[in-house]
Order: structure tokens, then C-alpha cells, then sequence
């Protein structure tokens, strides 16, 4: 269990590692990009297109970051209502459409890719295997924490009581409310 448990922090560490480097980069050629145009009427031909297979990096990086701390926008209104063990049955129904959903995406983009490994990109003159590589590899660290969450839901359905899952919730959520309070009350300190 620890050690699953640094393997995800390790991996969790190392994407947003790889998201601030990749919004970096990309402010970087932007900014690069926006003066050589201006100040002296010159565009290079492969910053638009490397700023754009960044952020597609990015984007699936941060997207299985987010679904480690299952926090993607979602309607939580029914789950709510619901008692603790209908809310474990619900996260865990959800959880298998998610896997369905990121097994197609997987299985098509590894396809796009191998069909993509054969041409070249227009200003970067690099295979199209690699920035559509993204969106498969993405799909995978996305449903590693999603089969991770179904994994712990399951656990808690089967062997935890009603009480000991009503308990829990209350302290995720009270964890939940608390960072975001300290969230919102950090500008406010910095400013007095």
C-alpha cells in the first residue's frame, strides 16, 4: 500500500513537474514569437505549431493530475443526497464509464498514431507519431488514477461500515473545505 502510494506521488510529482515546464516553454516561444514579429517583421515557421503540440501535452498531463485528486468538474447534486454507500456505488459506476470512455480514447489514439508515425509536421519537421502520442499516453495516466480510485471505492464498499464511510466523507470533506478556505484567505494575508 506505501509503496503504490509514493509510486503515485512520484508520478504526480514528476506531471506537474512536466506541466510547469511545458507552460513555461510555451510562454517562452510565445512571448519570442510575438516580439520577433513586431519588433523586427520576422515569424519563425515552427513556434505556433510546437506551442500547440505543448499544449496538448500539457493538457493531458494536467487532466490525469486533476483526476488524481478526483477533481474534475462533475454534478455531485445526486451523490450528495445519497447516503455513503450509494455514494461509493454511484463513484464506482462512474468511475467504469471513465475506464470505458479512456479505453477507447487509448485504443483510437494509438491507432492515430501509428497511422500518424509516417508524416511529418510542417514547421518542426518532426514525425506526427510524437505530439499525437499525447492523447493515448494521457488516456493511460488517467485511467491509473481512475483504477486506482475504483479500486479504494470498491474496498470501502465491501469492507467498511456505514459509519466508518460516513466519517471518512465527512473529513474528505472537511480537508476539502479547509484547504480551500486557506486558498481563498492567502491573498487576503499578502495584502494587509
Amino acid at each position: 500500500m506505501k509503496r503504490r502510494k509514493k509510486i503515485a506521488q512520484r508520478l504526480e510529482s514528476i506531471q506537474s513537474i512536466g506541466c510547469i515546464i511545458f507552460l513555461a516553454l510555451m510562454s517562452l516561444i510565445v512571448i519570442i514569437q510575438v516580439f520577433s514579429r513586431y519588433v523586427f517583421n520576422f515569424s519563425f515557421v515552427w513556434a505556433e505549431e510546437l506551442v500547440r503540440y505543448l499544449m496538448i501535452w500539457m493538457v493531458m498531463f494536467g487532466a490525469a493530475l486533476v483526476q488524481s485528486k478526483n477533481e474534475h468538474i462533475r454534478i455531485d447534486f445526486f451523490p450528495m443526497l445519497a447516503g455513503a454507500r450509494v455514494r461509493r456505488v454511484m463513484e464506482i459506476i462512474f468511475r467504469l464509464a471513465t475506464l470505458t470512455f479512456l479505453v477507447i480514447i487509448a485504443y483510437k489514439g494509438f491507432k492515430v498514431s501509428y497511422f500518424n508515425r509516417m508524416f511529418e509536421s510542417s514547421g518542426l519537421r518532426i514525425s506526427m507519431l510524437w505530439p499525437t502520442l499525447a492523447i493515448p499516453l494521457g488516456a493511460i495516466a488517467i485511467g491509473y488514477y481512475t483504477v486506482s480510485g475504483l479500486i479504494r471505492d470498491i474496498y470501502q464498499l465491501v469492507s467498511w461500515t456505514s459509519a466508518e464511510l460516513q466519517d471518512f466523507d465527512r473529513r474528505q470533506a472537511l480537508e476539502k473545505y479547509q484547504s480551500d478556505s486557506e486558498d481563498d484567505s492567502q491573498p487576503q494575508r499578502q495584502e494587509h
